[in-house]
This record gives C-alpha cells, structure tokens and sequence, in this order.
C-alpha cells in the first residue's frame, strides 16, 4: 500500500468570460500523483480533509471513484476551491478559495503496512495542518516507509515555511521539484542548490528540457519528450506518480533505495518523463486511456 497526504480541492477551470464559465474537476497536486497511481495498479490510501457541503460529498464519491481509499478529516465549512485561467503556452494560473480554519488532525494508524509515503505542496506548508503532516511522517518512519516530498511551491517561502521544508528534508529519501520550486528556494543558483541538498534522491524537472536526478555522485540527465501541449496542468504530480511507480515496480524501498542502480534510475526518468508529456497533450490532469494503456506496456509490461 502506498500512503499520500495533500490537499484535496474543487479545481474550477476557467471556459470563457462573457460570463465567467468552469469546468469543475477534482484536483489538488498531491490528489492528482495519487490518482495516477491508482490507475498504474498501486493500492492508495490518501489523506486529506473536507467540509460538510454537497460539494464535499462529490469530492468523496469522486475519490471513491477513481479507486481511492480515502482517510478524511471533516470541517464544518464548505469544500476548498482552485479558480484555474489557462495562459495562451497551457500554464495555470490560481486563486485558491479555502476556509478550512481547524488544525487538521489525522486519525491513528493509517500508514500501517505503507511500503511509501508522499506528501507536499499547500497542505504540508501551513501552520494548521503541520501538526498532522508532522504525525502522518512520524508513523511513516516507524513503518519504514521510503519518504517522497514535492514541495510545488506558490510563492517565494517564508521563515516558517523554510523551517518546514527543512524540517521535512531531513527526513525524506526522495525530493521532487520543478524548476520553479527550486528557483523560489534557491534564486541564487536553483540547480545547485537543489545537488548539494543532504536528501538520497534529489530529482528536478525541468518543463519541456525534461529531467535531473542526483543521487550520490551520480548525476543523470534526460531531455523531454516532444509534444502538441494542449495545457501542463498536473504534468509534475504525473511525472512523480511515474517515478514512484518505477522505483517501486524495480524492488526498491527505503531499505535499499542506497543500492540504487544508475541504469535503473535513467528508466526510472526516462518514463516519468514520457507520462508527464502524456499528460500536456489533454486537457487538465487525467490521462487519457489509451495513452496510459501504451505507456504501461513500455515502462511496466502491461
């Protein structure tokens, strides 16, 4: 079983504006790298919160849905909403509407058995919920679970964040960013930032010029795959719900992730880089079947 920790939102992608018109999906970044894994055959537990609305309801019966095995605390206060506008390249722009005011507080043993545990972006970094981000990582590392945290940064962190991040780096096997995050990390020099950071794997994507991973001495270096983008909406949540995946799939854990083979790395990033592109050529963040069917054939064996 693997175990993640995100927020959960109503995303409402603008349509058009004489009036304004959404599309409403489910979304929130941590949301999106479970959801792929659910449909890569990974069991998922997925930690998060609601409120009390219909809406909230949907977001369940949507979780359920997609082969999630939901562990959700409950606010008494609508469901969060993401107002999404596409710029002319695909690239979102947000304004986050969420009114959730109580600590979120997660139940007991929920990552007994977890082989991995992911988490990040807005949910890990606010001081509400970093109690119960701060928990669900402690009973992960009882459990021996590999560690994976992509902090998928809003803006430029500020003293409290930056302790948490800190905080949360020192504890995981894996790192996950995009170049934007590390340039918001590390304005003076963002790559290098990123290679001297203490964490085992450090892997930095890097939009359409593909993908870094540093791990030890190594360095390993993919170009992207080319595609018609239509948008990049929950491209990064897809390439770290591959990267996972393949590591997982070639045996390795936190026990061993240490022993982690060059070759396997380079597959390992040459297919989080083919599913993230897969996931540019539609609209939003679910991938379309057949692409999905082909990709599993080639990196899996499916």
């Amino acid at each position: 079983m693997l175990a993640l920790a995100g927020e959960a939102l109503v995303d409402l992608v603008l349509e058009g504006e004489g009036p304004l018109r959404f599309t409403g999906v489910l979304g929130g970044s941590v949301l999106n790298t479970a959801s792929v894994l659910a449909r890569l055959g990974f069991p998922v537990r997925f930690f998060s919160e609601v409120g009390e609305d219909w809406l909230s309801l949907w977001a369940e019966g949507e979780m359920a849905r997609r082969g999630l095995e939901a562990w959700l605390a409950r606010h008494p206060a609508p469901m969060p909403l993401a107002l999404v506008r596409l710029d002319p390249e695909g690239n979102a722009r947000y304004s986050f509407h969420r009114p959730f005011q109580a600590p979120y507080v997660p139940e007991e043993g929920g990552l007994k058995g977890a082989l991995g545990f992911h988490f990040g972006s807005l949910f890990a970094l606010e001081a509400r919920t970093a109690g119960g981000v701060g928990a669900l990582l402690e009973e992960a590392l009882r459990e021996g679970a590999l560690v994976s945290f992509d902090p998928n940064l809003r803006h430029p962190p500020g003293e409290e964040e930056r302790r948490l991040i800190a905080g949360y780096l020192a504890r995981a096997d894996l790192l996950k960013l995009s170049l934007e995050d590390a340039r918001l990390l590390f304005p003076e020099g963002p790559v290098e930032g990123v290679r001297r950071l203490a964490v085992p794997l450090k892997v930095l994507t890097l939009g359409p010029e593909g993908a870094v991973a540093f791990f030890g001495e190594e360095e390993v270096r993919l170009p992207g795959e080319r595609v018609l983008v239509v948008d990049t909406v929950g491209a990064g949540d897809t390439f770290t719900a591959a990267l996972l995946a393949l590591l997982f799939r070639k045996g390795y854990t936190k026990a061993n992730l240490k022993a982690l083979a060059p070759l396997d790395l380079r597959e390992a990033l040459r297919g989080a880089i083919a599913l993230s592109a897969l996931a540019c050529t539609v609209r939003g963040a679910d991938l379309p079947e057949e692409g999905l069917r082909a990709w599993k054939g080639r990196f899996l064996g499916d």
